[in-house]
């Protein structure tokens, strides 16, 4: 005990002298630092002698602080990301594709009109020496994109539709090559680069002819509804084929160009085909016992990401060495996986998003930086470009409709599909930076063909509008029915048990139209089909049960209110259903779309506020005029299809002044009157129905706050 009195009291005595020691020694660095400020103050003073210079010097530095590769390759990266977003938006809002906006964005941004107009701000934005770096991130993105389409193409299709859908596919390759092929003969002399031979030259202008944008056509076919049709599905089919033939023979080009002889090109085609047999025989049969082990997100581990992941630049870098190019090995990495929806959902959410949103536009940006549309000015090129545009459009749309109309199509869907088949979009313009980066195309003629993507790929929608119009046939509207549209598939629930109530007694055909958007055209076709899949799935099951024939619509959208508007309008629905929800910023449950879809159309619509509906026993319907009276009908007919008890609130005291066939209604019905002006009257409706005049009016009505699990109700009712 004393032993440890005497420790304690030691340690105490050596921790109290080390303190004062190291106070003394705070005291010299106090005084250190007041003579070491003293003499800062003073330099600082004698520093605002010339406060301008300090400044300009400071700003000169942090003008070289932008010119460094990470600050610099940072701002290329925000400027074109909102450069491409701002843009596609306008082409969207033209009724175009995203990838439009995307296009003409990178053009913008090149010397055709930010370098021409400000050349200084140009020079210091894209200075030569940082396209390297802007190169090296879009091939990357690229890599990570061509897997993604390569995964979307669906072998089975292919097989099952191989009669018509090879032949067309074929023929919309081989006419556009030989034509372009035709075309070099005119135009090799004096655009050609000196030092491509004529046989390189012309398979690559073949090439860049007959090559179809599958993703772009994809959307194309999701935002017109034709996926589930026959047009569409033939479409997808035949550039599928498309592109994996193209691809093929774009292989068999670069290694021609490459090898810088045939037999050289010959070893790398026969390396080439036999790194597709490995991965076909070898690495195909892997990969699908891989996809039976990884079939849910838990088992989808990070480690299970990295090896997928690696895998496309590992095939990249594999026919890269070979002498193709890196992109094929990723777009062949994506057709050998395995064919597991989800796998290939998964992995499409993983990759699909930083691809698209930060890579791709570095390459649109990378490709405007290339076209110098000024070039054209010189000579003839004008006219060139005429030649191409008109060799692409005549080879593309006539190869393609001819050989639909030979396989027994109608001429309109013949024609539609050459029209689908025009579009080149993003995968003409990988094409075209391939054969730039190998040496194949000129500055000029690079020019002239991303121009020719761009006009090809804007004229399909105008197109396939002036076929429609064309072979427009006068035709009976089709069955009236109730159009449902929601976001979240239990909102639909709640929709489609409301418009079970709405069909009158003893109707037969209880025809109900589900539609779902996905507020963004540029999802997979994967991910949208998953979307499909969960958003209708609960609904076809509930519809059984209520003995209602369900169709569906289902599409990407980047603008969901148009959509929604042109639905409405294609159809004879009498009555619209959607819900409605508190925005962030207001409590008008009626704001934005709502109101836009509600001003637009004139058909009866009810707008169903609720975060989900419980039991549907006890209906309220408001009643402050005599117009919410022509609600009576339809709320009663509502609540009795449904099996609930109505009640009438009536806060202004208007059930003595109604007409005597209403008393007598109320009475027969034996419909409780609710009286009062506190709308906590209706706490224990589980659907509160209310005219939308009456909500648009009543703005105290709006104070109260929905029990969990009831609904409100408003409607627009013209009979």
């Amino acid at each position: 005990m004393k032993r440890n009195a005497v420790f304690y009291i030691t340690l105490l005595l050596l921790s109290f002298g080390a303190f004062i020691l190291v106070a003394k020694q705070g005291k010299f660095l106090e005084a250190d630092k007041i003579d070491s400020a003293t003499v800062a103050a003073q330099t600082a003073v004698e520093n605002l002698d010339d406060p301008i210079e300090t400044w300009k010097k400071a700003g000169s530095k942090l003008w070289k602080g932008f010119h460094e590769p990470l600050p610099l390759l940072l701002l290329q990266i925000a400027v074109v990301i909102i450069a491409t977003r701002i843009v596609g938006k306008l082409a969207v809002f033209a009724r175009q594709p995203f990838v439009i906006g995307e296009i003409l964005a990178g053009i913008l941004l090149g010397p055709s009109l930010f370098g021409l107009l400000f050349p200084e701000q140009y020079q210091f934005l894209f200075p030569k020496a940082s396209l390297s770096s802007l190169q090296l991130l879009s091939q990357i993105g690229l890599v990570f994109f061509m897997f993604v389409v390569g995964m979307e193409l669906d072998l089975k299709v292919l097989r099952n539709q191989a009669d018509s859908a090879i032949l067309i596919s074929h023929a919309s390759i081989l006419l556009p090559f030989l034509l372009g092929a035709i075309l070099a003969l005119s135009i090799y002399e004096t655009l050609a680069p000196p030092n491509i031979t004529f046989l390189s030259f012309s398979l690559f202008m073949g090439i860049g002819m007959s090559i179809t944008a599958f993703p772009v056509l994809a959307r194309i076919v999701q935002e017109r509804g034709l996926t589930k049709t026959k047009l569409g599905g033939l479409a997808l089919t035949c550039a599928a084929s498309d592109d994996l033939t193209a691809w093929c023979l774009l292989a068999v080009v670069i290694a021609l160009v490459q090898a810088g002889g045939l037999l050289p090109a010959l070893l790398t085609i026969i390396l080439a085909l036999v790194y597709v047999l490995f991965m076909w025989k070898v690495v195909q049969p892997a990969m699908h016992r891989a996809g039976r082990i990884f079939t849910n997100r838990e088992a989808f581990t990070k480690m299970a990401v990295a090896l997928f992941l690696l895998f496309p630049i590992a095939s990249a870098w594999i026919t890269e060495s070979i002498g193709i190019h890196a992109l094929f090995g990723a777009f062949l990495a994506g057709v050998v996986m395995p064919d597991k929806p989800k796998l290939r959902t998964l992995l499409a959410e993983k990759v699909e998003d930083v691809s698209t949103a930060v890579f791709l536009p570095l390459f649109f940006a990378l490709t405007g930086i290339r076209t110098q549309i000024g070039l054209l000015n010189q000579g003839n090129l004008w006219w060139d470009f005429a030649l191409v545009l008109f060799v692409a459009i005549a080879g593309k749309f006539a190869g393609s409709s001819i050989a639909a109309k030979a396989s027994g199509n109608s001429w309109k869907d013949s024609l539609s599909l050459g029209a689908l088949m025009n579009t080149r979009g993003l995968m003409e313009l990988i094409v075209l930076n391939i054969g730039y980066d190998i040496g194949v195309l000129s500055s000029q003629i690079f020019s002239m063909m991303v121009l020719m993507a761009l006009v090809t790929t804007y004229m399909t929608g105008p197109t396939l509008n002036l076929i429609e119009r064309v072979f427009a046939v006068r035709k009976d509207l089709k069955e009236e029915g109730i159009l449902l549209a929601f976001a979240l598939h239990s909102r639909g629930i709640d929709l489609l048990r409301l418009a079970s109530g709405l069909f009158p007694n003893g109707t037969k055909n209880k025809a109900v139209t589900a539609l779902h958007l996905t507020p963004d055209s540029w999802i997979s076709g994967k991910t949208a089909q998953k979307y499909e899949k969960t958003s209708f799935e609960p609904l076809f099951k509930l519809s059984k049960e209520l003995g209602i024939k369900l169709n569906t619509l289902y599409k990407p959208s980047d603008n969901v209110t148009r959509d929604i508007l042109k639905t409405i309008q294609s159809g004879n629905y009498n009555v619209f259903l959607t819900g409605g929800a508190r925005s962030l910023f207001s409590d008008d449950v009626l704001g934005g779309k709502i109101r836009t879809l509600l001003s637009e159309s004139e058909t009866n619509a009810g707008i169903l506020v609720a975060e989900k509906l419980g039991e549907l026993k006890r209906f309220t319907l408001a009643v402050y005029s005599d117009r919410d009276m022509r609600l009576l009908n339809f709320t009663l007919s509502l609540a009795k299809n449904i099996g609930a008890k109505l009640s009438l609130w009536d806060p202004k005291g208007r059930v003595p002044h109604l007409s005597q066939k209403d008393r007598n209604l109320l009475k027969k019905e034996k419909i409780t009157i609710l009286k009062g002006e506190n709308p906590q009257v209706l706490s224990e409706a589980d659907l509160i129905v209310c005219g939308l005049e009456t909500w648009e009016e009543e703005t105290e009505f709006r104070n109260w706050e929905l029990a969990d699990g009831s609904g409100l109700f408003l409607v627009r009712y013209k009979g």
